[in-house]
């Protein structure tokens, strides 16, 4: 009898559970919808994620798939530039796990969208807090470079660049991260350094028209800092020997690697004779 009524007792508190949170676990059709949806976000269809996205939300109603619904949603949102609401979507999402990295991530991702960078980067750093001991070290690292995009754009260059060092010592691989620092220290006006950093991105396996672009656009804003002069005609006049070469060099070498800019032909043609 007294086994009986404990029985009684478990039921009617899983009872009271399921009434107060609903369905925990999702089933085997949610989950492939959800994964359908990742795998679209991924591939930059964000138009078939959010569809899927969507279906998840019309048709699961465990807790779970809801939370990982609204942050594919949100991300698919981010994606085409949707950002108000992907902020929407992030913030329901939150509702129903207030410490979902997804969710939180997407959230800062659409603030940065609007603009709201101080809202994006507390958000950031309550990742970070979450994600102390997450083994998950390209995510962590992904984080680190998105702190580092919110300080640049508020000409935090010091606090930039050292979580881009961070998120490189995390993921040394991710060749974006190099490129990054190059960008942040051409913003801080360190284009000697970011001619460096681009040379490491180079390196480093992208050998690319976007890098070389960076490197060579990069030496010209260098040069023309040095002599005080934007104009091709005027730097074609003042440029040393040894200022020339090293210009135009960089600007041969971006040509032979596909890039294509009007304002690296105008200086190739003054100044490159």
């Amino acid at each position: 009898m007294k086994n009986h009524l404990t029985l009684i007792g478990v039921a009617a508190l899983m009872f009271a559970y399921s009434c107060k949170s609903g369905l925990v676990t999702m089933s085997n059709g949610c989950y492939n919808l959800i994964s359908q949806g990742q795998t679209e976000n991924k591939s930059g269809n964000y138009s078939a994620a959010l569809d899927d996205f969507n279906k998840v939300l019309q048709k699961c109603d465990a807790y779970d798939a809801k939370e990982k619904a609204y942050a594919g949603k949100a991300a698919a949102l981010n994606g085409l530039g949707q950002y108000s609401d992907a902020l929407d979507a992030a913030n329901k999402g939150i509702a129903i796990n207030k410490s979902s990295l997804d969710n939180l991530f997407e959230r800062a991702n659409a603030e940065l969208g609007l603009g709201r960078s101080a809202d994006a980067k507390a958000d950031l750093n309550t990742i970070n807090t979450l994600t102390g001991k997450n083994q998950n070290i390209a995510q962590r690292a992904t984080i680190y470079s998105k702190m580092a995009e919110i300080d640049m754009r508020q000409q935090q260059y010091d606090q930039a660049l050292q979580n881009i060092q961070q998120a490189i010592a995390l993921d040394k691989s991710n060749l974006h991260f190099y490129m990054q620092r190059g960008d942040i220290n051409v913003a801080a006006g360190n284009y000697s350094t970011a001619i460096g950093n681009y040379d490491e991105a180079i390196a480093n396996g992208k050998n690319d028209p976007e890098a070389w672009k960076a490197k060579t656009t990069t030496v010209v804003r260098m040069i023309q800092n040095k002599y005080r002069t934007d104009d091709a005609g005027t730097l074609a006049k003042k440029i040393s020997s040894s200022d020339r070469q090293t210009l135009c060099s960089s600007i041969s070498s971006a040509k032979q690697h596909g890039v294509q800019d009007m304002g690296i032909d105008l200086v190739q043609t003054s100044i490159c004779k």
